[in-house]
């Protein structure tokens, strides 16, 4: 090997030790995990969107909406079904509703307060609001309602323990009908989740055998949200989103929302 290889060799291996280093008195200082990098990303024009109706949100997802045909995560607060998320979700639904889309609910955490979610402009009379019991209840409720072109919201809080007693081949198979149900609908499917942990990113928050944050083509963490109250009543609630997760743009785009409810 000639003199000036060995040297440029040397070079570039002390670089690297340099990154390295940079990288790892990063990673111990961050209070929170990096975003996952993607680059591949697929075309925006293939895919088909709802709209939430919020614009910054839209905006910020890159394509104008939610997809139809796929998986959105919406992540709220450690712990039991977050109430900031339902809300949240709902507002989505009523803003889907007016442009006279289907909305169906399945509440499997039974945390879903229909009386806030009409403060927030959802009308009631006209949701499919079901509570199943099981997972397998849920899906059977999932096939019927995947035919219509709408909005599918599933709520699941804390996933981990929704689904601390099944066993994994249970999971594997309701996996892969959850994935064969939703590619073949014209629906757009949004999840609301609660991390079992202030992180979501940890592999803790599912179980082995539902990686949920794996097939989910989007997901959005709630990072803040504050309510506004007036004589003990809630008036108003905002929060702000990150995309943690894009098959067609960048992670790291952030969006405010507001939400005014009616007394």
């Amino acid at each position: 090997m000639k003199k000036g290889q060995e040297v440029a060799i040397k070079s570039s291996q002390g670089a690297r030790q340099i990154i390295e280093n940079v990288a790892g008195f990063l990673t111990g200082r961050l209070s929170r995990p990096a975003l996952p990098a993607a680059f591949n990303f697929r075309p925006a024009a293939e895919v088909v969107t709802l709209p939430t109706g919020f614009r910054t949100l839209d905006k910020a997802l890159g394509i104008g909406g939610l997809p139809l045909g796929k998986i959105t995560e919406l992540m709220g607060a450690e712990g039991e079904a977050s109430s900031g998320a339902l809300l949240l979700a709902a507002g989505i639904a009523a803003k889907v509703q007016r442009k006279q889309q289907i909305v169906t609910i399945i509440d499997l955490s039974h945390q879903f307060d229909p009386w806030l979610a009409e403060r927030c402009g959802l009308m009631a009379p006209h949701l499919l609001l079901t509570r199943p019991e099981t997972a397998l209840a849920a899906l059977t409720t999932l096939e019927g309602v995947a035919g219509r072109e709408g909005l599918v919201l599933v709520v699941m809080g804390v996933v981990a323990d929704l689904f601390s007693q099944s066993e994994r081949s249970l999971l594997h198979t309701l996996l892969g009908r959850l994935r064969a149900i939703v590619r073949q609908s014209n629906s757009a499917f949004l999840f609301v989740t609660s991390p079992s942990e202030d992180n979501p990113f940890s592999p803790t928050n599912y179980p082995a055998g539902f990686p949920l944050a794996e097939i989910a083509n989007i997901r959005l963490w709630i990072q803040a949200d504050a309510w506004t109250h007036q004589h003990g009543i809630a008036t108003a609630y905002k929060a702000s989103l990150a995309v943690i997760k894009n098959e067609w743009a960048v992670a790291g785009a952030g969006a405010d929302i507001r939400i005014n409810l009616t007394r």
